[in-house]
């Protein structure tokens, strides 16, 4: 597989709900902005969606996100119907709790997908999307991805913590017969 048939094939969609661009930012909520990015991953025996929550700074000071925010996400076809999730489930631990500091006009990434193991083969044609204890295995088609990431307050979390809600830009996924060559 060559390194652009690796990368996902993020494009933006046509209705006026999903982002003109990829590169699209939320509106800032707070002084704080998301867009999310997806990367194709091969891991031998099939392929899985690595998702990252990219967070920017809009204020004067530095701010920290913690990198577990609370993620609901919702899958569509491309005729807006909603796509039922799978049965897979998490078969590992996740990473722990931390803290990244976001400084002033600067943006990090945090991943936030869900990176099981048991993910469907190439020979099934499906590629894996774990995202806000939701699991999806595409087949070839486009899809349209919508997340919010809610950050909630931590007790023991530093003083400049931001906490809300981001609705995220939404962004079409492009499963091809390709991607399992």
């Amino acid at each position: 597989m060559s390194s652009y048939q690796r990368q996902c094939l993020l494009t933006p969609m046509s209705p006026d709900s999903v982002s003109k661009s990829s590169d699209a930012w939320s509106q800032p909520v707070d002084r704080l902005s998301g867009r999310l990015r997806l990367e194709l991953e091969d891991l031998a025996p099939g392929l899985r969606y690595a998702v990252y929550l990219e967070v920017k700074n809009h204020s004067g000071d530095a701010l920290a996100v913690i990198n577990q925010p609370e993620i609901h996400a919702q899958l569509y076809d491309s005729f807006g119907n909603s796509v039922n999730t799978t049965g897979i489930s998490g078969n590992g631990p996740g990473p722990g709790p931390q803290w990244a500091v976001v400084p002033t006009d600067a943006y990090v990434a945090l991943r936030v997908d869900m990176r099981v193991r048991a993910i469907p083969t190439k020979e099934h044609k499906r590629v894996f999307l774990g995202l806000g204890g939701n699991t999806w295995e595409l087949g070839a088609g486009k899809y349209r991805l919508e997340v919010r990431a809610v950050f909630t307050p931590e007790p023991t979390g530093p003083i400049n913590q931001w906490t809300g809600e981001l609705k995220l830009p939404a962004v079409e996924i492009v499963v091809t017969d390709e991607m399992f060559n």
